[in-house]
């Protein structure tokens, strides 16, 4: 079988890039604000050749790069734009699944020029998403990925079924997806490539290392038996309008966006579902486009409910420009509307289904699975008001 993988080297600051041009060029650190207590998440070129890596703390990379532009960790985001880059890779192949949220993995055995075929795919991504990515083919998922890293972006290196030990060899331990503790303990051995490690008899690094070492040594010897897993599609309820001419009136938006709802809420209503989520994207006269997503705490499928959300939101972004296109996604769907209760302010209804329901839980997960809150007086901290128990029903 022959695998091919498609990586894309920072991809987040790629997404970022995509709706804010202006940031070409810069340092770009994505992952929150200096003075927050987390990690980088991804990082430009620019920042990484100040010595700003990803996992590093956002301090030190402030540290490192004061003049970098930091921003926050936009998860909906990335995940809408590789659910995009998702669903146009299963056009070109039948069987895709999902990397780490930075690659995709694609079925290249039927391909009669496997080389060609990624570059194509590549091609069209950057086509169709403006994204760079990278390519690599190999007969096992990992050494594929590998060699997409290594890749020269644009361009797709294939290794020869037989070669993967001999392509893994002078390669840094870092590519294996080692823990930070063993990668700390292979460096103190000496182990820094892969050959290192390949070399050196299984049961050794067994014993050293237990069952995550022996994983390690089979992969630096080029052995993967994982199969691909292909991935499934989210299920989605998408509508678009176009306005000709563009719109500027608020109010004909406005309009246009009701009955948008409206009609993506009856087929929610007539499929008995609801949703959490609704994104919506406008694409300007000017070129530029925005985007939008919103999430419910309660799972809806009432156009009133929808269109409170957006209409403060549809009033600041259409007053940039004139409007050309407009699109609503509804996904996260539901069987039924969510309702927020409470136990505190009066009397359960139906004790016994309740007890009964704690009694399965208990039986198939353990006692503990169950507390029962008690009310403290008199604490100074509000978090120290309230404590958990064991919860026995016979003893309710």
């Amino acid at each position: 079988m022959r695998i091919g993988c498609i990586f894309f080297p920072n991809f987040a600051v790629q997404v970022e890039l995509k709706t804010n041009n202006t940031l070409a060029g810069k340092p770009v650190i994505v992952g929150g604000f200096p003075h927050e207590p987390k990690a980088v998440h991804d990082a430009s070129e620019e920042a990484i050749r100040l010595g700003v890596n990803k996992g590093m703390p956002l301090r030190q990379a402030y540290a490192l790069c004061p003049q970098g532009i930091f921003l926050p960790l936009a998860d909906d985001k990335y995940r809408d734009a590789f659910t995009n880059i998702l669903k146009l890779l299963l056009t070109c192949s039948p069987v895709v699944e999902a990397g780490n949220g930075d690659c995709a993995f694609l079925d290249a055995t039927w391909e009669q020029d496997e080389i060609r075929f990624l570059n194509e795919t590549m091609e069209r991504i950057k086509r169709e998403t403006s994204l760079n990515a990278s390519a690599g083919t190999a007969s096992s998922k990992f050494v594929a990925r590998v060699a997409s890293q290594v890749s020269k972006p644009g361009e797709c290196l294939a290794v020869p079924d037989g070669e993967e030990r001999k392509f893994l060899q002078d390669l840094p331990v870092d590519f294996l997806p080692a823990s930070p503790e063993s990668l700390r303990r292979l460096r103190l051995f000496g182990i820094c490539k892969m050959g290192d490690l390949a070399r050196l008899p299984s049961q050794a690094v067994n014993l050293q290392f237990g069952r995550e070492g022996q994983t390690l040594w089979e992969l630096a010897n080029g052995i993967d038996y994982s199969r691909l897993m292909p991935c499934q599609m989210p299920e989605t309820l998408t509508g678009r309008v176009y306005f000709e001419p563009p719109a500027e009136d608020f109010n004909i938006i406005l309009a246009r966006v009701a009955d948008l709802l409206n009609r993506l809420a009856k087929q929610l209503e007539q499929r008995w579902q609801c949703c959490r989520r609704l994104t919506i994207y406008l694409t300007f006269s000017n070129g530029s486009i925005v985007q939008r997503t919103f999430h419910f705490k309660e799972a809806t499928r009432s156009q009133e409910v929808m269109l409170r959300h957006l209409q403060s939101c549809l009033e600041r972004m259409s007053a940039q420009s004139p409007v050309e296109e407009m699109g609503l996604t509804l996904t996260d769907f539901c069987a039924e509307e969510g309702r927020q209760a409470s136990f505190l302010d009066r009397p359960p209804k139906h004790l016994e289904k309740l007890m009964t329901a704690i009694t399965q839980l208990q039986r198939r997960y353990g006692n503990g699975v169950i507390k029962k809150a008690i009310y403290k007086e008199r604490c100074l901290l509000p978090e120290d008001s309230l404590s958990f128990a064991k919860f026995d029903v016979k003893s309710r």
